[in-house]
């Protein structure tokens, strides 16, 4: 029921606009440079911000050049929220930890909310997806109890006729019911991490089997790294191409890929640029097009792709292409009871005031500990706090807090969100 209550109100608030008024928009600019060229400056003028006037191509900076940090973003906030005004007067907070760790509370007004449907429903129709088919959501919501009686790891979203698993059972003792229950509800699209959905195709093709459900059109991937081996076994597993993509909370890129397979970096979402790094890798910068309330210009995001080579995809999308998105990367840990666990940032959200970052290490034999940098506003609570979201989340496990001086950093710069330490 509280599944199906939020798909109404959120169909209410944003997805009949982003589907009635944004997305016709988003769908009419994709296949022509003029048209879209002519979209980005008339919301670039409109935010208040300068982007690149060619949508077609990705700008490369000269690496002198002044890029705002996320760092400065988390600890002044305030610099970047504009004054409120009639057309940015219903605003909302959302909050975020990112693969980093590290916290972030960024406004966002309605109109970016209903803009963000938008460019979700062009990605959906992608995919041959339309309003009113099943769906299944297979990521992080917790939508059934720590042991369900009756076996069934999953709910119903009646309304928005989406099948809800959860991501947090997953086992080789529980995947066969997974499929089970995916194929009776015989959806359109499936939502998944890649660590989930790569969970089922591995339980199917080391079976020797392939998902019965006929009405399968795609899975859509998102919020981790899409690896080759995965995409293929999961293709291989389901019958279907894979749709991944990419955005953050930030809201100043986005990346969808196309029924050929390609990534296409839309450029009317958010201005982008690229970084060029030591390892021929480019670290993406956005500027906001989407939310006039807390507009970010020259952000780096500290994700990477792999630039393409400019040659234009044959499904006739104007949109630049990158050959890989390489930023999202994280490692999944396997318990002595078969659970396969991942994605867990969201024990982190929500800490921001006081939480600098936060790393999640497992020490083997369902042992886990928690390492956080912190402020003196981080006190006994928070750390309570974070136990119970983590337990929620991963119950029947053992768990604890850290503060540490600092989370030692790879050679890119970043760390691990999810470390070993056996």
């Amino acid at each position: 029921m509280k599944f199906t209550l939020r798909a109404i109100v959120r169909e209410l608030l944003r997805g009949f606009w982003g589907r009635y008024l944004v997305y016709p928009r988003l769908a009419a600019v994709e296949r022509s440079a003029a048209l879209l060229n002519a979209a980005i400056a008339r919301r670039a003028r409109r935010i208040g911000v300068a982007v690149a006037p060619d949508g077609t191509r990705l700008r490369r900076i000269d690496p002198r050049t002044r890029l705002l940090a996320k760092t400065e973003v988390g600890r002044h906030p305030e610099r970047f929220l504009r004054p409120r005004t009639l057309a940015t007067l219903l605003r909302s907070t959302i909050r975020t930890s990112g693969t980093s760790g590290s916290p972030l509370a960024l406004v966002q007004t309605l109109g970016a909310v209903i803009r963000e449907e938008g460019f979700i429903q062009r990605q959906l129709a992608w995919i041959g997806f339309r309003h009113g088919q099943r769906r299944a959501w297979i990521r992080g919501e917790i939508v059934c109890p720590k042991q369900p009686p009756d076996g069934r790891y999953w709910c119903h979203d009646w309304f928005g006729k989406i099948l809800m698993l959860s991501s947090y059972h997953l086992s080789n003792a529980t995947i066969g019911a997974y499929i089970g229950a995916l194929e009776r509800h015989d959806p359109v699209v499936i939502h998944a991490y890649p660590s989930s959905v790569a969970a089922l195709a591995a339980w199917l093709n080391a079976a020797g089997q392939r998902y019965r459900g006929r009405a399968l059109r795609g899975v859509m991937t998102s919020s981790e790294t899409l690896e080759p081996g995965v995409r293929s076994a999961v293709e291989s597993a389901f019958g279907v191409p894979v749709y991944d993509w990419y955005g953050q909370a930030e809201r100043v890129a986005a990346i969808g890929s196309c029924e050929r397979g390609n990534y296409h970096v839309l450029t009317n979402y958010g201005g982008v640029e690229l970084l060029e790094l030591a390892d021929g890798s480019c670290e993406l910068v956005g500027t906001t097009l989407n939310n006039p309330a807390m507009p970010l210009s020259r952000y780096r995001t500290g994700d990477r792709v792999i630039p393409g080579n400019g040659t234009p995809c044959a499904c006739g999308r104007v949109f630049p292409t990158v050959k890989a998105v390489i930023g999202r990367q994280e490692k999944t840990v396997t318990l002595p009871d078969g659970r396969i666990v991942a994605r867990l940032d969201r024990v982190f959200q929500g800490h921001e005031r006081g939480l600098l970052e936060g790393q999640v290490l497992y020490r083997g034999d369902a042992r886990f500990v928690l390492r956080v940098v912190t402020t003196d506003a981080f006190g006994a609570a928070d750390e309570a706090a974070l136990r119970s979201k983590f337990l929620l989340r991963v119950p029947g496990v053992e768990v604890g807090v850290e503060r540490v001086a600092a989370i030692p950093r790879g050679p890119n710069g970043k760390y691990e969100f999810i470390a070993f330490e056996m």
